[in-house]
C-alpha cells in the first residue's frame, strides 16, 4: 500500500512539473522586470500546485473551484484596483474605464462583430479590421477546453462559484425547478444577438450583466444610467450572490450566461466529455444534488446522459460514490498504458485537467502577475 501510495505522489509531482513547464514555455515574460518575473514564477507555482493536489486527492471540483475564485478575485483587483487606489469609486468613476475583450460580450453580440469585421475588411485597414480579428481569436481560444471554459477559464465564473460554496449545506433544500428553464440562456443568446444587431450596440452588455458594471457600458444620461444600475443591482445580487448563497448553485452562470448556450452550441467541438457508466451506476442521486448548473435532472439520470450545458466542473464526478461519473474523450476514457505506474498520467482525465489548468493558467497570467506584482512592490516600498 505503502508502495502504491509512493507511486500516486510521484505521478502527481511529474503532472505538477509538466504543468509548471508548460505554462513558462507559453507565456513567461523574460524580457520585462525582476517583479513581474518573480511574480509569474509564483502564479505558475500556484497552478502547478493546483494540479498536483487535484491528482493527488482525486478531489477535482474542490482545488479547481480555488483556482477559479482565485482567478476571478484578481481579475476584478486588477480591472478595479487603479480606482481604489486613486480614492475613487471602483464601480462608478467619472473617468471611462477600460475593459477586457469579454467572451460574454462577443458571443451575445457575435452578429455586430461579424458585420463590423466585414465592413473593416472591405475599408482595407488592419488598423480596423486587427482588433475585430482578435476578438473572434479570442472566442476561438474559449473552445480550447470547450465547455469547461466556464468552470476553469472564465474570470468571472468564480463569482457564483465562490459565493454558492460559502455555506456548507443549502439553507433551502426543497424547491422545484423547472426543466424548461435550462434553456434560458440559448434563448437570451439568440435574442440578444438578434437585437443587438438592430440595434448595433452590445445589449446584454448594456442592461442585463452585472459584471458590467463600469463606466464603459453605464449611459450618460441620467436617468437611463440610474435604471441600468438598478437592474445590473438587482440581477448581480439575486443571481450572484442570496440564490448561490442560499440555494449553492451558480445561477448567473447556470441560467443567465448567453455565453454558457454559445459553448454548449459550439463547445461541443472539444472532445472532452463527462459521462456516466451504466453498469456503475446505483441512481442515487447524489449527482443530481451536487450538480451547480442544473444540468443533471432525473430522466438525464435515468438514461445515464449529459446535458450540453455540462461545463465538466467535476462537482458530480466527486459526488459519485461508485465512481460512475468521469471525464472521457468522445465518450471514452482513454487509459494509454495498461501499467499501473503510468495510467493516472495518460488517461482522460488527467489530459482534460492539464488541458483546463494550462488554459485558465495562460487566461491567469494576463492579469494575476501584474497584480502580485504591485502588491510587491507596495511591500517593498514599506
Amino acid at each position: 500500500m505503502e508502495i502504491k501510495n509512493n507511486t500516486d505522489k510521484l505521478q502527481s509531482i511529474i503532472f505538477a512539473m509538466a504543468l509548471g513547464v508548460c505554462q513558462g514555455l507559453i507565456g513567461f515574460p523574460w524580457s520585462e522586470e525582476l517583479l513581474l518575473q518573480v511574480s509569474h514564477v509564483l502564479w505558475i507555482l500556484f497552478v502547478s500546485v493546483i494540479g498536483f493536489l487535484i491528482l493527488d486527492t482525486n478531489r477535482i471540483s474542490r482545488w479547481r473551484s480555488v483556482f477559479f475564485v482565485v482567478l476571478a478575485v484578481f481579475f476584478i483587483l486588477h480591472f478595479k484596483a487603479s480606482l481604489i487606489g486613486l480614492g475613487k469609486n471602483p464601480f462608478f468613476s467619472s473617468d471611462v474605464q477600460e475593459v477586457p475583450y469579454c467572451h460574454i460580450a462577443m458571443a451575445s453580440s457575435f452578429l455586430n462583430y461579424l458585420y463590423q469585421q466585414y465592413l473593416a475588411f472591405q475599408s482595407g485597414s488592419w488598423k480596423l479590421w486587427g482588433p475585430l480579428s482578435l476578438g473572434v481569436l479570442w472566442l476561438a481560444v474559449t473552445l480550447s477546453i470547450g465547455r469547461a471554459w466556464c468552470s476553469w477559464a472564465c474570470f468571472y465564473g468564480g463569482i457564483d462559484d465562490g459565493i454558492s460554496r460559502v455555506l456548507p449545506k443549502p439553507l433551502v433544500k426543497k424547491y422545484t425547478f423547472n426543466k424548461t428553464l435550462r434553456d434560458l440562456p440559448a434563448a437570451i443568446l439568440i435574442f440578444m444577438t438578434l437585437v443587438s444587431l438592430s440595434a448595433m450596440l452590445p445589449i446584454f452588455c448594456l442592461w442585463l450583466c452585472p459584471l458590467k458594471i463600469t463606466t464603459a457600458f453605464l449611459d450618460t444620461h441620467s436617468p437611463t444610467r440610474l435604471l441600468q444600475i438598478i437592474l445590473f443591482s438587482a440581477i448581480g445580487i439575486s443571481t450572484l450572490i442570496v440564490l448561490p448563497l442560499i440555494l449553492k448553485k451558480r445561477f448567473f452562470c447556470g441560467l443567465i450566461c448567453p455565453f454558457g448556450a454559445w459553448q454548449s452550441f459550439f463547445g461541443r467541438i472539444n472532445p472532452f466529455r463527462v459521462a456516466i457508466a451504466p453498469d456503475k451506476c446505483t441512481q442515487c442521486g447524489l449527482c443530481l444534488k451536487s450538480c451547480p448548473t442544473f444540468v443533471l435532472n432525473d430522466d438525464a439520470l435515468k438514461n445515464h446522459t449529459i446535458s450540453a450545458y455540462c461545463n465538466l466542473c467535476g462537482e458530480c464526478i466527486d459526488a459519485c460514490p461508485q465512481n460512475a461519473m468521469t471525464y472521457t474523450l468522445l465518450g471514452r476514457p482513454i487509459h494509454l498504458f495498461k501499467s499501473k505506474c503510468l495510467t493516472r498520467l495518460f488517461n482522460a482525465k488527467t489530459f482534460f485537467v492539464f488541458s483546463c489548468l494550462l488554459v485558465g493558467g495562460a487566461v491567469g497570467g494576463l492579469f494575476v502577475p501584474p497584480r502580485i506584482a504591485y502588491f510587491l512592490e507596495v511591500v517593498f516600498k514599506q
